[in-house]
C-alpha cells in the first residue's frame, strides 16, 4: 500500500541547511522513518502525522539514496507493485525539497566519526545522529529523532536529544548530555 500527501516550504540555504532554522520544533527522520512515509508499515501511521502539512522535516542528504535503496528492494522483493513503487519514488521526490536536509561535510563526517566511536553505531547510523546533532546546533527549538533502529535512538538520547521510536511511541525527551 502506498501512502501519498505533499510538503512544501520555501528553500532557504543557510549553513549547510536547505531550510532557516528558526522558531519550530523539526522532526528528524532517519532513513527507517522516512521511508514509512511512502510505504505502509508499522509506524506509517505516526509519521503521516508527524509530516502534516506545515511541519519542520529534517535528514541527512544520505536518506535521499538510502530511501530509494528500501524502496527498490521492496519492488524487488515483490512487497511493493510496480505501480505502488513508480508512485512511492514521484511522491518522494515532490517532498525532498520539502525537507531541512543536512549536507554531508567534514564536520558532519568529523562528528559520525565521534558517535560512530562513542556508540558503536554502523556508518550511516553514525551519519544520521552527527546530521541531528549538527542540526540540533543550529536549530532554535527541540530536534526530535525519529527513527525505528534501537541503537541510534539510545545512542541519540544519549548524546541528549529528544527521541520517539516511531514503531512503538517510546519518546524521550532531550536530557543534559554527559
Amino acid at each position: 500500500m502506498l501512502i501519498s500527501w505533499t510538503i512544501s516550504r520555501p528553500r532557504l540555504g543557510a549553513a549547510g541547511l536547505s531550510h532557516d532554522p528558526r522558531g519550530s520544533a523539526l522532526t528528524y527522520l532517519d532513513t527507517s522513518a522516512l521511508i514509512k512515509r511512502f510505504v505502509a508499515e508499522r509506524g506509517s501511521a505516526s509519521v503521516a502525522r508527524l509530516t502534516r502539512p506545515g511541519a519542520s522535516v529534517g535528514t541527512a542528504t544520505i536518506a535521499y539514496a538510502e530511501t530509494y535503496s528500501g524502496l527498490t528492494r521492496r519492488h524487488r522483493n515483490g512487497n511493493l507493485s510496480a505501480i505502488d513503487y513508480a508512485s512511492a519514488c514521484e511522491q518522494f521526490e515532490r517532498d525532498w525539497s520539502g525537507y531541512v536536509r543536512i549536507r554531508l561535510d567534514e564536520d558532519v563526517l568529523a562528528a559520525a566519526r565521534l558517535v560512530i566511536q562513542r556508540h558503536a553505531l554502523r556508518g550511516f547510523d553514525g551519519i544520521h545522529l552527527a546530521s541531528a546533532l549538527t542540526l540540533q546546533n543550529r536549530w532554535d527549538e527541540t530536534v526530535v529523532v525519529v527513527a525505528a533502529d534501537q541503537r541510534l535512538l539510545r545512542a541519540a538520547s544519549t548524546e541528549g536529544l529528544a527521541t520517539l521510536d516511531v514503531e512503538t511511541g517510546v519518546a524521550r525527551r532531550r536530557a543534559r548530555r554527559r
